[in-house]
């Protein structure tokens, strides 16, 4: 069959060379098109690394001096303070609520980006690059509330919590714990090196490590360093920023809608008002809205459909149409005993021969162009940062991956432009089929 099938094409060469030239083009626009719409649904649909469905985002500020239903009596420091703690208590009471913590920048805000860490060993602080800051109150127990796990070799997410750390004690993830230390687990003797404006060397001590997170939804990166902090004696308590990780079972964007009446009057206390009630996913959605990222990511899916739609018909329907012409000639192939499901066999072969060879040539075409400007890595990514690794970032398995659709979509665009006709023309009377010869 593979013989008659090559011997074919090659005597049809010239009426198959239009669409084998289509192919090729089709081939090298199909890859333009679908490779940052795999990358962006990948992105998508890639774990954040923390329980962001449990966690709901409140923000309380004070009203302003002068304000209408300001209260003279309840602005000094004393009663903010004392009212501010309150605001803390209740919110933690409130029904479902299983954890809750004061910010002052929460994972996925618009964070502080680290430039290069120092080791000491130039040979790792090679790797220079960006990561993310995550400031937290100390003592706060941000990890456990975010849902976020310890890695292997460093102390439990409860002894981590229960530390004493200070200024100089960080908590990073793995993906910066192995950019440093690639060949060392656990956090003994680990720490960057740092300096003042005296010039003294400040040792940055790694108190733990946890599992990789996402600090940006959008962002490829989970190289994330977080660092106590203290409230600061000189904050007048004018805002507070709070987040509760609901009980097991609650989806946080049901509870906001349901319970935003009973959030807002038992958080108004004093001065203190409930400025915005969100849940994690929706503030997600609105800083990549703000990012212009979402608003990319559906421009880059909506193209992708308009051009699949068009592909199917387009290549579908030249396919078809070539096929269609082939009736005298399956007429004859009947009369000396082709079986109908020979003639499908033949003919679908013939297709998929013809759109392979095509796609190898678009494919390699494409991979020059990929080889000098590279491959799509998504929106918001900058080599800056210490990407994690995945199969977006490693080149050949991303245009392996990609060119494996790119040709499953060229091959059934192909096999249903011939099937049907084929299936047609086979059923047609050998008499009927000749009668114009």
């Amino acid at each position: 069959m593979l013989k008659i099938i090559f011997k074919n094409l090659w005597n049809r060469r010239r009426q198959n060379g239009w669409l084998f030239a289509e192919l090729i083009i089709v081939t090298i626009l199909t890859w333009v098109v679908i490779d940052p719409t795999i990358v962006g649904i990948s992105d998508l649909n890639s774990p954040l690394g923390y329980d962001a469905d449990r966690l709901v985002k409140i923000t309380v500020e004070c009203l302003p001096d002068g304000a209408e239903n300001f209260d003279q009596d309840r602005c000094d420091p004393e009663s903010r303070e004392n009212d501010y703690r309150a605001v803390r208590l209740k919110a933690a009471a409130l029904p479902d609520v299983e954890k809750c913590i004061v910010e002052v920048q929460g994972i996925n805000d618009f964070g502080y980006m680290s430039g290069g860490h120092s080791t000491g060993n130039a040979a790792v602080d090679s790797v220079v690059k960006s990561s993310f800051t995550v400031r937290y109150l100390r003592n706060e127990p941000i990890l456990s509330t975010y849902g976020i796990r310890a890695a292997e070799g460093s102390p439990s997410i409860e002894e981590l919590e229960a530390m004493p750390l200070g200024e100089n004690d960080l908590i990073i993830t793995e993906s910066l714990d192995r950019a440093y230390w690639p060949d060392r687990r656990g956090v003994k003797d680990k720490y960057f090196i740092s300096w003042n404006h005296s010039g003294d060397t400040i040792h940055t001590k790694i108190a733990g490590i946890v599992k990789d997170f996402r600090h940006r939804s959008f962002i490829r990166t989970s190289a994330v360093c977080l660092r106590p902090t203290d409230l600061g004696s000189n904050r007048f308590y004018n805002s507070m920023r709070l987040t509760l990780r609901l009980r097991d079972g609650v989806d946080a964007q049901t509870y906001v809608r349901d319970n935003l009446p009973l959030i807002s009057s038992e958080l108004g206390i004093g001065n203190y008002y409930v400025k915005s009630v969100t849940s994690q996913r929706d503030m997600i959605a609105s800083i990549e809205d703000m990012e212009n990222i979402s608003n990319q990511r559906n421009l880059y899916f909506f193209i992708a459909a308009l051009f699949l739609i068009n592909l199917i018909v387009g290549v579908t329907g030249c396919v078809w149409l070539q096929t269609g012409k082939r009736v005298s000639e399956l007429g004859v192939m009947r009369s000396y005993g082709a079986t109908r499901q020979g003639i499908i066999a033949l003919l679908t072969g013939e297709s998929i021969v013809l759109a392979t060879v095509a796609f190898v040539i678009g494919d390699l075409l494409f991979l020059q162009y990929a080889l000098m400007d590279g491959l799509y890595i998504g929106a918001g990514q900058s080599e800056d940062f210490i990407l994690t690794e995945n199969w977006v970032s490693s080149f050949w398995q991303h245009f392996a991956i990609v060119s494996a659709i790119v040709y499953i979509i060229i091959i059934s665009c192909s096999i249903a432009g011939t099937y049907f006709p084929a299936r047609h023309a086979a059923d047609i009377n050998p008499v009927d089929a000749l009668r114009d010869e």
